[in-house]
């Protein structure tokens, strides 16, 4: 089955021979050129098994497939549609000596061997391993080495450079190979081998490429290893949505495709869109005009009509939350699809407002490109205490944090605790607190003990005597001396500084929320420990929140994008001066492609939002400005709005939330 092409996608799919750069503009079909690429090949009798395409994610290569087997049958079953590394290691299994074995190391088995090797050092425990994986891998991926970065400007680059060709040989002893070697050991094989490198281009005779501008510089050595001089590679991409700079994708695969890597390649442009409306298109448009461009694009659609984008400006970063946590109800109040909303922020920190006000909103949400505050360990760990304050039958929150912080009740002591709850027929808190009595406990079990239910009964009296669910969570933390454990646990200070800044997001949700005794603080703490359990993520009817980077390849019906301020997105660092290569204006450029990519996920409805002040989290409040980027939009194409979260609600509008309110009371007493 095929479907209907536009003309630029026709002569896309149409293409003969020899290389193309396919420059694909946000929402253009790009996937559906792609396959039906693949399904001409195959119908003008090209083998299943000489067709190779790659792309970045299983998802993706998953869709593509199922794609290429609904239009062409079995023989689309045959053809290789992939990861860059399942590709690697197919080749790795293909061409690597007979009796040699290796093993994947995943970036959990790597943080493993790194943490082993910083054991050499003395205060091991306050490196951060992810940091010291990044540069690593990015060192890997341009096919350099940490000797290349700069010295004197970062302990993290220095110790990269030590324990660089450490990892390296203890990768070797152990017979492993990291997801990089996925890459750069069949490119170097290629490379080394002229005979094998051979047997491949004849064995691929079409090569296509999805998500071009993400590549690094070994994927792009790989490719043209692969496609030899016949040069069939058929590269799909946008430059104007290249945002992975920060982890090794070189826009100059894209740039100098044409001159340097594939001389004399075809380049044709996907412009029409089929996701948006027209007024969001022309933000979009004019976003990209800021910006010197190698492959300039406007993107139109035949989907007229459609509402102004509408620049909200908030009092505070507060009021901002609210306006979209209200804006949210609203619209699943008139019908629409939680999961036809997306909400989009350059940084997690924005998010947690707005997670707070969903969350004691009721109103389901996932989260995409980071983890939430009410998952952090240190806060789940605090909220234990409180729900096990208010109901000591519940196991989970004792299992949780009776050890927590170290008090000296290992396995074996609760196992005890465990027989002795069965064997009187009593919930296991009884047992922690008749633990004293208990003969075959150590003194130093006892003793913990008894200081674990001191801290529980505290904070049940508390409660009971209606003593405010935040002050109460205060003189836990203080009791059990969390921050110190926090502090203690490193392994960085920016490490240290977020997990404090976790809890007092807390503590500032709990005394809004304004919950006094037993009753309305049980309601709160279950509306934030609530987990919307459905069979299938991905299918769940929630509300999305996501980083920019995470939204790319989502959609949404409407979408609230955070924080266009000055300091946000471009980020505060853009124009700070930097000790490599890498200059302000390629900064600001991917930064100006952020934003880009952040107003195309919308289909129907898109909202810009900023503070005129911003701060909390320990910060003092500050003045913004707006975005550069929102700054230059022409005046003509958006719609302004002054909100502020403290002014009276009008009439008409405090009826309709009565309105909606009174339904969703008659809904659950329905159900």
């Amino acid at each position: 089955m095929s479907f209907p092409l536009n003309p630029a996608q026709r002569a896309a799919v149409a293409h003969d021979t020899g290389p193309a750069l396919v420059l694909a503009g946000a929402g253009s079909g790009k996937t559906r050129v792609i396959t039906q690429r693949m399904a001409r090949l195959l119908e003008q009798g090209t083998p299943p098994g000489a067709l190779y395409a790659v792309t970045f994610t299983n998802k993706a290569a998953a869709e593509m497939h199922e794609r290429l087997v609904a239009q062409c049958g079995p023989r689309g079953k045959d053809v290789w549609i992939s990861t860059f590394h399942a590709l690697g290691g197919e080749l790795l299994r293909r061409e690597m000596p007979r009796g040699r074995r290796f093993v994947v190391y995943d970036a959990a088995d790597t943080a493993g061997l790194l943490r082993e090797l910083l054991r050499e050092l003395k205060g091991d425990r306050r490196y951060d391993v992810a940091a010291l994986q990044a540069r690593i891998s990015f060192a890997k991926n341009a096919l350099g080495s940490p000797d290349a970065l700069p010295e004197g400007g970062n302990e993290y680059d220095d110790l990269a450079r030590w324990a660089f060709p450490r990892y390296e040989a203890a990768l070797a002893r152990l017979h492993a190979l990291d997801f990089d070697d996925l890459i750069l050991w069949p490119l170097r094989h290629l490379t080394e081998n002229p005979d094998a490198r051979e047997a491949w281009q004849r064995r691929i005779r079409y090569l296509l490429v999805d998500e071009f501008q993400d590549t690094n510089r070994a994927q792009l050595l790989l490719l043209k290893a692969l496609a030899g001089d016949r040069g069939n590679v058929f590269c799909v991409g946008d430059d104007d949505q290249s945002i992975y700079g920060w982890r090794g994708a070189d826009l100059g695969n894209v740039l100098d495709f044409t001159t340097t890597h594939f001389p004399g390649a075809r380049v044709l442009a996907l412009e029409q869109n089929y996701r948006s409306r027209t007024p969001i298109l022309d933000v979009a448009n004019a976003v990209m005009e800021g910006q010197v461009r190698a492959f300039p694009k406007r993107l139109f659609t035949d989907r007229p009509g459609g509402e102004k984008v509408t620049v909200v400006t908030a009092e505070s970063s507060e009021g901002e939350a609210k306006f979209v946590v209200d804006a949210i109800q609203k619209l699943v109040g008139q019908g629409h699809r939680r999961r036809e909303i997306g909400v989009l922020y350059r940084s997690n920190l924005l998010s947690r407002a707005v997670e707070e006000g969903l969350r004691l909103g009721n109103v389901p949400y996932r989260l995409i490109g980071g983890t939430s505050v009410y998952e952090r360990r240190e806060v789940k760990d605090l909220l234990a205490y409180l729900r096990l304050a208010l109901h000591p039958e519940d196991e989970i929150a004792l299992r949780r944090v009776i050890n927590y912080p170290t008090r000296g009740v290992g396995d074996v002591t609760l196992q005890r605790l465990e027989r002795w709850a069965l064997a009187h027929g009593k919930m296991l808190f009884r047992a922690v607190e008749g633990a004293a009595g208990l003969s075959d406990l150590t003194p130093a079990a006892r003793e913990g003990l008894g200081g674990f239910v001191r801290v529980v009964h505290a904070a049940r009296d508390a409660l009971e005597g209606g003593r405010a669910l935040a002050a109460v969570a205060r003189e836990v933390a203080a009791a059990v001396r969390l921050r110190e454990d926090v502090t203690a646990a490193g392994p960085t200070a920016p490490v240290v500084a977020r997990r404090l800044q976790n809890l007092e997001h807390l503590y500032a949700t709990l005394e809004r929320a304004g919950a006094k005794g037993p009753e309305e603080s049980a309601k709160v703490l279950t509306k934030l420990s609530l987990h919307y359990a459905d069979a299938d993520e991905a299918d769940g009817d929630k509300v999305t929140l996501s980083t920019l980077h995470g939204s790319k390849g989502l959609e949404f019906g409407v979408v609230f994008f955070l924080g266009c301020d000055e300091g946000i997105l471009p980020h505060a660092r853009t124009d700070a001066p930097r000790a490599t290569d890498v200059t302000s204006t390629l900064d600001v450029s991917e930064e100006r492609r952020l934003f880009y990519v952040g107003v195309t996920r919308a289909r129907e409805r898109l909202y810009l939002l900023r503070a005129r002040v911003r701060g909390g989290q320990g910060k003092a409040p500050r003045a913004t400005t707006p975005s550069r980027f929102l700054a230059a939009l022409p005046g003509e194409l958006l719609e302004r709005v002054s909100y502020d979260s403290q002014a009276p609600l009008p009439p008409e509008e405090l009826a309709a939330r009565v309105r909606l309110f009174r339904e969703a009371l008659a809904k659950r007493s329905a159900g």
